[in-house]
């Protein structure tokens, strides 16, 4: 049997180490996961992906009250 467990934290600082990606919250408690290279490029496009899509629907959003403050 696999036991699983979530932890909710609301992230303030990281560090990636050699083998390891440290997370810090807002409260200082720590999370260690330990991360192969392998693993640290997936994380990386993980994180590139979500990052392009944030940046992507922010410009959309600039676009649009542009096109809205021109109208006016």
């Amino acid at each position: 049997m696999k036991v699983t467990q979530s932890v909710s934290a609301t992230f303030k600082s990281c560090y990636a180490g050699w083998s390891s990606f440290n997370i810090t919250d807002t409260r200082g408690d720590g999370i260690e996961i330990d991360l192969s290279d392998d693993q640290y490029l997936e994380m990386e496009r993980s994180i590139v992906n979500k990052c392009d899509a944030i940046r992507e629907e922010r410009l959309k959003k600039a676009r649009e009250a542009n096109e809205e403050s021109i109208s006016e």
